[in-house]
This record gives C-alpha cells, structure tokens and sequence, in this order.
C-alpha cells in the first residue's frame, strides 16, 4: 500500500480533508462575494423559485396600513453610514438579492436624477450613488408619495439628496422592479 493510500485509510485525516475542502470553499466564496459583493452569493438561494417574491407581494399588501407606522421608526439599513464601497456593493447586492431587502427601511444619501420614459411620458426619480473610484454609479429609483410636483419640490438634477423609505419590489408582465417608497426626501 502506498503513502498515500495509508494516510487515506485513517477516518480522522479524511474528516480534516474534508473541512478543508469546505474552509477552501468558504473562503473563495466569501472573496468572490465581494468582487462585486453577491455576483456570486453563499447564499445559494434558486433562482427558479419565486415563493419569495410571491410572499413579498402578499405581504406588501398586507402591510399597507402598517407601512406609514413604519417609516417613522428605526432605519434597518443605512447607507449614509458606510463607506463609497459598502455602499455601492450594498446596492448592488439590493439589485442581485432584493428579497432580502423587502419593506426595510432604508436610508441612503447620493445624487439626484431624473428620466423620462421615451415610450410614455414618464418621469422617474433616483438617487445615484458612485463607487469608491466613481467610475461606475448605481441608482435607486424612488417614488415620493403625496403631493410632490416636478421641478416645484425636487431638487436640481445632480444637486445632492438623501431619501428614507420602505424597499418596495412590484411585479409588472413577468419582471420584478425595485424602488424606496420616500417617507423623507432631504436636500
């Protein structure tokens, strides 16, 4: 029998082979989580299955009366206070992973955008937030319920801007978008 074979017959050498291998694994995921954070999750969620969205929608709708006591309570997720990468890695991860997000309360600090949808008309809010170098950017759109008109009560285009708000998701033919529903909008 060879050296290695022999080595290989005691169980307690094969058990440490084993975490190891799963230390080995744990901490390849853990960098490649990072770089960007979550394009490759440990998470190891399916991406097939939809239960978590569906139980996002019906808790949406069960939690409209209880949204508005919400926002006036403590902020889940604040973004204002992490670093230029944090930040950009926490948004990123709330565009790969957004069932992990739903109905927290989210603050987060950046700058104002617009855009008008060619096809409709519309126009949608955004608070843009660059990276640590700010050679690359992720926005977030809000909807600011209320009485809120265009250009009357926003700020200017690129002036800077913190929005709180609850982490909606909505469901529109077959694709899931993602906004803050704003209880506060800073400028």
């Amino acid at each position: 029998m060879s050296f290695f074979k022999k080595i290989w017959a005691f169980p307690w050498l094969r058990q440490g082979r084993a975490l190891a291998r799963q230390s080995s694994a744990l901490l390849a995921c853990g960098l490649l989580a990072t770089i960007p954070n979550a394009l490759i999750s440990c998470k190891a969620k399916d991406k097939t299955d939809n239960a978590g969205l569906q139980a996002a929608a019906a808790a949406k709708e069960q939690s409209v009366s209880q949204t508005s006591s919400r926002t006036s309570s403590k902020i889940d997720l604040d973004l204002t206070k992490m670093s230029a990468t944090m930040i950009y890695s926490t948004m990123f991860d709330m565009l790969v992973m957004p069932e992990d997000y739903v109905e927290k309360n989210i603050k987060v600090s950046g700058w104002f955008e617009t855009y008008t949808d060619p096809a409709n008309g519309e126009l949608y809010y955004a608070v843009v937030v660059p990276d640590a170098t700010a050679c690359c950017q992720q926005g977030l759109e809000f909807v600011w319920p209320g009485n809120h008109t265009y250009p009357t009560d926003f700020p200017e285009t690129g002036a800077d801007i913190t929005v709180t708000g609850i982490y909606k998701l909505i469901e529109n033919d077959g694709i899931t978008y993602n906004y803050l529903e704003a209880s506060n909008v800073e400028f």
